[in-house]
């Protein structure tokens, strides 16, 4: 499902450039559930990043679904991830000018085919908020606007899961909650996953755990 080639990946140019991934081969099979950890500035959010296409790498290929992401154009790019990769950020990035509702719709903006009537509301029910979608994320608590961010994430009933520290602005209840919701929601539909954490409980709720440095 995820392959990535002689993949590098620098920030900076000249002397002041810094090589923050280096890796010849690692792949994830199709259903696997992977937590990435490692110390902070390791290379865990850039990962993800590209794998949902966000970033370009300096050389290699990044194949998702069987498609190399970085060889789309940006518009192709955008287009892949709405259709087949869904993406919970370390922060939400909720828009509080709009519903939650709308929100989750946004997830879909890029997408060819225009959301079915209904489906955002549908997935806000499976996260349990289907009496807050006319709510803004400011009216909702951070572990509702977490399982907004879920939400959102699904709509397209992506291939690909990629999560950035879900539980890290959560209080312990209520990150568990949004983990199991995470990992029961990617079990249940078959989705592929990868979650960026420092927590090494929440990483062993996982199929499997890669320490990104050993990966270089």
């Amino acid at each position: 499902m995820i392959r990535l080639h002689d993949l590098s990946m620098s920030f900076g140019t000249g002397a002041d450039a810094r090589t923050v991934l280096a890796l010849k081969e690692w792949t994830v099979a199709a259903g696997e559930r992977v937590a990435l950890v490692g110390r902070s500035g390791s290379g865990k959010t850039t990962l993800l990043n590209l794998v949902s296409g966000l970033l370009l790498p300096d050389t290699g290929r990044v194949e998702v679904a069987g498609t190399d992401v970085a060889a789309l154009g940006e518009a192709a790019r955008d287009r892949f991830r709405a259709e087949h990769v869904g993406y919970v950020f370390q922060t939400f990035h909720l828009l509080d000018g709009f519903s939650a509702e709308e929100n989750v719709e946004l997830g879909a903006i890029f997408s060819r085919g225009r959301l079915p009537a209904g489906r955002a509301r549908e997935v806000l029910g499976e996260v349990g908020l289907a009496d807050h979608a006319g709510k803004p994320p400011s009216k909702l608590s951070v572990g509702q606007q977490a399982r907004v961010a879920l939400a959102r994430a699904l709509v397209n009933r992506p291939q690909v899961l990629l999560a950035d520290e879900p539980t890290g602005s959560l209080d312990e209840e209520t990150g568990r909650s949004v983990l199991d919701l995470l990992l029961d929601t990617a079990r249940e539909h078959g989705i592929t996953m990868l979650c960026a954490t420092h927590d090494m409980e929440v990483a062993a709720a996982f199929d499997r755990t890669v320490r990104v440095e050993d990966l270089q």
